[in-house]
Parts: structure tokens; sequence; C-alpha cells
């Protein structure tokens, strides 16, 4: 699926799609790589992985993360998604029997910074989910540029990945966002919403190097 510059390509086998599925979001040249899993073993994995590959900057990671519901259940988070570098993780809450011990430790790190845009409700909803899952740092990136730039805090992150990072055409679609987010198979449009929600927050907080914030 294409919108202009950023397209979407399923890149698994299909061969065990109740157990992940992965897909390349290319948005202006940058592939991300994403999975998509309610499975615990896969999203504990792909943090393992993720660790690994950025051990360097282990004293100052920056994760781009992001929370869907579905609309009337909003204080049901039905997604986590997280992006750290040119891979991403939608990991289905709703849909997940628990949550590996590793995901929850990665969360309350404190030398981990999170960061989202107008995202003052997350830590909320994932403390009040099903899962009790507690956040370290999280910042509205709004704020920093609010405070770095003199920017309006009321940007969306449309405006600012296209001041700040150069993206244009970068959109959050109203419909997909108040679309069914517990549904057993979310579409492209949905994995597409989560990707790049996650990774342009990712990119912000990178650009502002939050954490020295």
């Amino acid at each position: 699926m294409s919108y202009g510059r950023i397209v979407i390509e399923r890149t698994d086998d299909n061969r065990k799609p109740h157990y992940r599925r992965t897909f390349d979001v290319t948005c202006h040249g940058h592939r991300i790589h994403t999975t998509v899993t309610a499975r615990p073993s896969v999203a504990r994995d792909w943090l393992y992985k993720t660790r690994h590959l950025h051990v360097r900057f282990r004293r100052k990671l920056v994760v781009g993360l992001g929370v869907q519901w579905r609309p009337g259940a909003f204080n049901t988070p039905a997604t986590l998604q997280l992006c750290v570098g040119r891979r991403c993780l939608v990991f289905q809450l709703h849909r997940a029997p628990a949550v590996p011990r590793f995901l929850r430790r990665f969360l309350s790190h404190p030398r981990t910074t999170f960061v989202g845009v107008w995202n003052h409700q997350d830590r909320a909803l994932l403390k009040d989910s099903k899962h009790n899952l507690s956040l370290s740092t999280l910042l509205d990136i709004r704020d920093v540029a609010a405070d770095l730039r003199g920017y309006s805090k009321q940007l969306s992150m449309e405006t600012l990945a296209e001041l700040i990072l150069g993206l244009e055409g970068v959109t959050k679609s109203i419909s997909v966002g108040m679309s069914d987010w517990e549904a057993y198979w979310l579409d492209e449009d949905q994995i597409q919403y989560a990707c790049l929600d996650a990774f342009v927050s990712f990119s912000l907080g990178k650009a502002f190097k939050v954490w020295k914030w």
C-alpha cells in the first residue's frame, strides 16, 4: 500500500501469521522493519535484538512510543508501538496473554527516554491496563520543541515532522486512528499508522537529543 512517499510491504512468508507478521514501511527513503505480534516471546526476542543492536547507546537510549485503543474502550490500550532506529514493534496488548518480564524492565529502565506526541494519557493507559505496565521517563516532544525552539505546544506530529525532520506528507488519518485496534488482524493502514507514529516520535527525540533535556 502506498501513500506518496510512504509505502508498506509485507515481508514474512505468511506461514505463521497468527504468530508474527513483518512489514517494511518506507518513509522518504527510511525503511522501518516492523514486527506485529501478540506473542510475548516474539516481543521479548524483538527487545533482545534491539538492545543488542543499540548497546552503545544504552546510557542515552531514545525510544519512540505510542498507544492505540478501540473507540469506546479508552481505558483499555489495544496496542503498544515502540521504535528504536529503523526497528518497530507493534505489540497487540489486548490480545497478548502476558507481557514478558524483559519488556517490563525495558519500559521502566531509568536511563531510557520514551517520547511521543500528544501522549499525556499514555502512562496512565499502560498503568491501568490488565498488564499494569510502568514507564520511566516519558516525554511529549511538543514540550521539548517549545523549550528548545520556541514552537507552539499545539503543533501536530505532522507539522513537527516537516519542520524538524523535513518529512513532508506524514499524516495521521483520523479514520485509522478511530478504527478497531482490538482486531485480531490489524490491517496495513493501521500498521503503517502505528509504525510512523513511533518512528517519527523516535526521530524527533533523537533530533532534539532528549536524553540531555
